[in-house]
């Protein structure tokens, strides 16, 4: 196996169980006992559960970027959430609180608050919720898949449609 591989493979089994375990519950050993490998092959790749994230993050950072100057942000955050960093943003909400030490978590936040206004442009009280909360409905389609029931596209198709409404005035 290619040591790219390993090393996708290390940090896609991290970020499944940051989702399901949460990040503070996880660690670096539990990822090898999950891959049947051993503990120095994850500390070759990554020296901590924060590098795991790091790395991601640093590709991932731009792109949410870049969402707030597209012409259809939603659905370029959208896409982001059904494509290959699904995983990462779904771990990064759910364990938010965990991650705000983070600088790079903290970079991605602060994105994401600058996305939500330019969603739903305003200063006032209002304007800012309904961003925040179209950027959410977003990620609840993502998160609470198994609760929410229907496809990967219907969820994502639903979360689309609301999010849109919730920042038509």
């Amino acid at each position: 196996m290619r040591r790219s591989d390993t090393r996708e493979r290390i940090r896609a089994t991290a970020l499944e169980l940051f989702i399901t375990q949460g990040y503070e519950h996880t660690s670096l050993a539990q990822v090898a006992d999950r891959l049947g490998i051993t503990r120095p092959a994850v500390y070759h790749h990554f020296r901590s559960k924060e590098e795991v994230l790091t790395g991601a993050y640093a590709e991932l950072l731009p792109l949410v970027e870049r969402a707030a100057g597209d012409p259809a942000p939603l659905d370029r955050i959208s896409e982001l959430l059904a494509g290959e960093f699904g995983d990462l943003l779904t771990c990064s909400r759910v364990n938010e609180h965990a991650l705000r030490g983070m600088p790079a978590a903290v970079g991605l936040m602060r994105a994401f608050e600058e996305l939500a206004a330019r969603v739903a442009p305003g200063s006032d009280v209002e304007s800012r919720m309904r961003g925040r909360l179209a950027i959410d409905t977003l990620m609840m389609a993502a998160i609470r898949a198994d609760r929410l029931g229907g496809t990967p596209e219907e969820r994502r198709q639903v979360a689309l449609r609301l999010a849109r409404d919730l920042i038509r005035r």
